[in-house]
């Protein structure tokens, strides 16, 4: 094994990030800094024009992982606002119950509750779900935010590497247990519907069907980006299930861009510097990373359409190779075999 395999990906991870920001810097520039979005009003992006009001969703119920910061609470905050049930999944007592009260005290009539859920932990998934089917209720919008970045190598209590086994695997197990509820939820007119979240590092991604838990050389940015490519293609593979099956019930995945958010803690001291001085002008705020995550869980321009990767709240083409439909499939079948779940899509075109 070569000493420069480790340089590859991580150039490929940071090039990939600097296209981003560029392009988020001429967008800006573009619409001379303007304010972020409000989503209340249906302006979906400062600057351009503006779109129609999210219609109200009284009477729905959501699940946002890893919903108590970032990205991912300000999903929550809208969600509620709209009139949303949202449920809150995530690994910190103390932060999910803050972020209950900050809502509650923020949107006012917004209905918000907070379920643990380890997603490194196949265990508490399964406990999260039981307790979720407890309640009987529905379940309309499902969002896979959570994730972690660049962390020093480590397994998951199951022995998963962490990047593959919490930021896809946790959600691979997750969604299949909790597509029954959704399909039972979903109506013609209404599909219920799965927002997943990827980023741009996909594009650099390598999927090692053949070592995914990166144990021949570990890599943070490797198995990060390898993590991003494989929620691509298991989006992309589960919109071909629900389609075969006639399930009211749409998948897509988002791309948030480069988020000023807490995950970027383990990345190089020069990397943190320049995140310090330019954050305010090249990266997006939390709230405006979450405006395609929302667009995708409820703008009536998407009803029906699953399969897509969502950017700017526009699609647009993710990687050629996450369009492999027989990668879809081997990463899918080896996918069940590790999270100990039935293989129902091998009796599916």
């Amino acid at each position: 094994m070569s000493l420069l395999s480790p340089l590859v990906p991580l150039l490929s991870v940071y090039y990939a990030g600097l296209a981003v920001i560029l392009h988020q810097l001429r967008r800006r520039l573009r619409s001379r800094c303007p304010p972020a979005p409000d989503l209340r009003s249906g302006d979906r992006r400062g600057g351009a024009p503006s779109g129609p009001v999210f219609p109200t969703q009284n009477g729905k119920v959501a699940i946002v992982t890893g919903g108590a910061k970032g990205i991912g609470y300000h999903t929550v905050k809208h969600l509620a606002r709209l009139g949303m049930h949202v449920i809150i999944a995530g690994n910190s007592e103390r932060e999910g119950q803050e972020a209950v009260r900050k809502i509650k005290e923020e949107t006012l009539t917004g209905k918000v509750e907070f379920l643990y859920c380890d997603l490194a932990s196949m265990k508490s998934i399964r406990q999260f779900v039981q307790q979720f089917r407890a309640k009987n209720c529905t379940l309309h919008v499902l969002v896979n935010n959570a994730g972690v970045m660049l962390v020093p190598e480590r397994q998951t209590e199951d022995g998963f590497e962490v990047h593959f086994g919490l930021n896809y695997l946790g959600h691979f197990l997750l969604t299949n247990l909790l597509l029954d509820t959704l399909k039972q939820s979903g109506t013609h007119s209404h599909s219920a519907r799965i927002v997943t979240v990827s980023s741009a590092t996909h594009y650099v991604g390598k999927l090692h069907l053949d070592d995914l838990q990166s144990r021949c050389s570990y890599s943070p940015h490797g198995a990060y980006a390898q993590s991003k490519l494989a929620l691509v293609l298991f989006t992309y593979r589960l919109q071909h299930l629900l389609t075969a099956n006639g399930s009211h019930v749409t998948a897509n995945v988002v791309d948030p861009g480069v988020v000023n958010t807490e995950l970027y803690k383990h990345v190089f001291w020069v990397v943190k510097v320049f995140k310090w001085m330019t954050a305010w002008l090249l990266f997006k705020t939390p709230e405006e990373g979450a405006s395609t995550t929302i667009y995708a869980a409820v703008s009536p321009e998407i009803e029906g359409a699953g399969g897509c990767y969502l950017y700017n709240e526009e699609r647009t083409k993710s990687a050629d190779v996450a369009y492999d439909e027989e990668l879809q499939r081997r990463l899918w079948t080896e996918s069940c075999k590790m999270v100990g779940i039935s293989d129902e899509s091998s009796r599916a075109p």
